[in-house]
């Protein structure tokens, strides 16, 4: 038995993943439409990337977070893990095949989302056409460097926790690196607490792979360096998150 195999059409069987690639679809073209958008139309193809990166961490805190951690859930107190364990699959395997299942889905999100950019929101100039290709690509690879690791937490906590609490768990952690570090930043900026200021560090900083700001402003991609160094951060931030997932996954409730 191949718990990819098992997963993956347990997700397809769901069919919950369809609503999310229609509102993939749907929601980038038609919501920039009910703006005043023929006052400044040039504004209207950076307002269909920016929405369709938009959907797209929502669909990926949302929807792939919790099924990761419900097949964590569902599968330990099913004893399935279990079970093939004794067949010799590891717990590394297991988890890297719960977690791959899920990955497939994110992937086809972010497919859509690149597709969305690129082929309904492509600046015209050939120069920023270029750049506009690299950029989307730069935000695809650093999106997945914080998703790809969070999933796997999501999982682990599932076969330790029940779904729901596993999902809030890996959700506040995601919503805290990507939005509640701003608040830090700015509370940090009027006390000036050494604690504080400890904490903001340790904090994983998940905005770096927040780069909506630079297509719609149209400000071009990272430099080599500078996504050298922000992929290496993220990098670093999703081993400690992986190492930490292998550690709480286990076979049994």
């Amino acid at each position: 038995m191949s718990l990819f195999r098992l997963s993956f059409t347990t997700l397809l069987a769901r069919k919950t993943f369809a609503v999310f690639v229609v509102l993939l679809l749907v929601a980038p073209v038609m919501l920039p439409l009910i703006t005043p958008h023929e006052m400044r139309p040039s504004l209207l193809e950076p307002a269909r990337a920016q929405t369709a990166w938009m959907v797209l961490w929502v669909v990926a805190l949302g929807w792939v977070f919790f099924q990761g951690a419900s097949l964590g859930d569902r599968w330990a107190s099913h004893g399935v893990l279990e079970y093939l364990r004794t067949l010799g699959s590891g717990p590394l395997a297991q988890l890297g095949q719960v977690w791959l299942s899920c990955v497939v889905y994110f992937l086809v999100f972010l497919a859509v989302a690149l597709g969305i950019c690129l082929f309904t929101a492509m600046p015209a100039h050939p120069d920023e056409s270029k750049m506009w290709i690299a950029t989307n690509f730069q935000y695809a690879f650093l999106c997945f460097l914080v998703v790809g690791p969070l999933l796997l937490l999501a999982i682990a906590l599932g076969t330790r926790l029940n779904a729901a609490a596993a999902y809030v768990i890996t959700l506040g952690l995601a919503a805290y690196g990507l939005f509640g570090i701003s608040h830090l930043n700015f509370f940090l900026s009027q006390s000036g607490s050494p604690f504080l200021d400890f904490l903001y560090v340790i904090s994983p900083h998940f905005p770096l792979a927040e780069m909506t700001p630079r297509l719609y402003f149209k400000l071009g991609a990272l430099s080599a360096e500078s996504f050298g160094q922000v992929s290496l951060y993220l990098g670093g931030v999703g081993a400690i998150i992986t190492g930490v997932s292998m550690l709480l996954f286990r076979s049994k409730k």
